[in-house]
């Protein structure tokens, strides 16, 4: 009897050692991990631009006192955090997938919405791509983040608490270190216009290289980048299932490392930790990937998108909004298409280039356009300029474009970027 006390007690001591030094390391992480600020929410989106709502066939109307807008409540609901995600295209920094969330760490939902690359913004440039900000702010000696971060701002009604743009090395990185991720390629995907993309159709494990070239792919898609976004949204769907099973847990430091390293973004790997850890109390039914509503449209035979704005207004306020008071119409910067005229809820800039030439907004083009090339070296190729028109080197922002031109306005190649100086 007293050899098995003895070995009883051994066996407690070292058991019991065991789960002290197993409640020391949770204790360390615990203390590491923590939340990162939430943003303090504005009385008036100040920064957008005064007047009264205009379309293309009207002349914008400045009001004579600037309208400060509806006012934003600053009371937000509690333990909700909101995000900025961007995926950049390659080192030019496109942003060809963007995508805003909010964690709710109260009800443990986490809502995403992807908006598409090709959304009108609105700016008095020639090209007017929501997914050109970040790029054309780094060219020019600005802040990406920030830059676009304003002007998803101005499409959301509030500012993100946390922004993050991740490149392509550091998403293949992160789907390696949680070992592959398993996802139903829904059909054969070959694309050899540059970097090959090579995927078979089939339920297989997939590591960071092939699972960027299924993100990444849309050349065989109908509708093109409306499509792949669909893909995405299914493969990030698939990577959060698998990243709930407890098995994904001892990864959480190496992820959150390779982000913290490798992003342009305001978060710490210990905020990053500590969000990890709050989506693994959510159920994967209450993980939940949406795209904002939109209407395409061709403006000049370039591609666009428009956000439809009623319904997008309820998707913000039903998935996004942070705040206890709802966003309105008047809180936003929108450019939207009604009865087939662009509108915007605050003053439209640059109406000529939606009124110029026989072109207009549309919703078929003058001929089909091709789907760019998956070409992650260089910027994405745009429409070439007319003959009669050549593309000018310089567009000074501040120069008022003409009342009632006669023929479309140039269009400019992305590495003409000093069109973007002021975005």
């Amino acid at each position: 009897m007293d050899k098995k006390a003895k070995r009883l007690r051994l066996w407690l001591s070292v058991g019991g050692g065991a789960v002290a030094a197993i409640l020391g390391v949770i204790s360390l992480y615990m203390l590491w991990e923590r939340p990162p600020a939430q943003s303090a929410e504005p009385n008036v989106l100040s920064e957008i631009a005064p007047g009264t709502p205009s379309r293309a066939g009207e002349t914008a109307r400045p009001s004579p006192t600037p309208d400060p807008g509806t006012a934003f409540a600053t009371a937000r609901q509690d333990g909700v955090y909101t995000f900025l995600f961007a995926g950049s295209d390659d080192g030019t920094g496109n942003t060809d997938t963007i995508m805003v969330g909010k964690l709710d760490t109260v009800r443990h939902t986490a809502n995403f919405v992807s908006i598409p690359r090709d959304t009108c913004i609105n700016v008095d440039t020639p090209i007017r791509k929501l997914n050109s900000v970040y790029w054309g702010a780094v060219n020019n000696g600005g802040v990406g983040s920030e830059a676009l971060r304003r002007h998803v701002r101005k499409l959301t009604g509030f500012d993100v608490d946390c922004y993050a743009v991740i490149d392509l090395n550091a998403f293949q990185q992160t789907v390696d270190a949680l070992g592959g991720i398993w996802y139903d390629v829904p059909e054969r995907m070959y694309y050899d216009g540059g970097p090959v993309i090579d995927l078979q159709p089939g339920y297989q494990l997939l590591n960071g290289e092939q699972a960027m070239w299924l993100c990444r792919y849309r050349s065989g898609y109908v509708n093109g980048d409306l499509d792949r976004i669909n893909v995405q949204h299914d493969f990030l769907k698939a990577a959060a299932d698998q990243f709930l099973n407890l098995g994904s847990v001892p990864n959480i430091p190496a992820v959150a490392g390779i982000l913290a390293d490798s992003m342009d973004t305001n978060m710490t790997a210990a905020n990053m930790a500590w969000f990890a850890r709050q989506l693994l109390r959510c159920r994967s039914e209450d993980i939940r990937f949406e795209t904002a509503p939109n209407t395409p449209a061709f403006v000049h035979d370039l591609s666009y998108t428009f956000l439809d704005l009623y319904d997008w207004l309820a998707m913000v306020n039903a998935d996004l909004n942070p705040g206890a008071a709802p966003v309105t119409e008047g809180m936003l910067d929108l450019v939207y298409l009604h009865n087939g005229e662009v509108g915007c809820t605050a003053a439209l800039q640059g109406l000529a280039y939606f009124r110029s030439g026989s072109s207009g907004a549309s919703s078929e083009p003058a001929a089909p356009e091709p789907l760019p090339a998956e070409d992650w070296s260089a910027p994405p190729p745009q429409t070439p300029p007319p003959q009669s028109a050549p593309a000018p080197t310089e567009q000074p922002a501040a120069e008022p474009a003409p009342a009632e031109p006669t023929e479309d306005l140039p269009f400019m190649m992305p590495t003409d970027d000093d069109w973007l100086s002021f975005l």
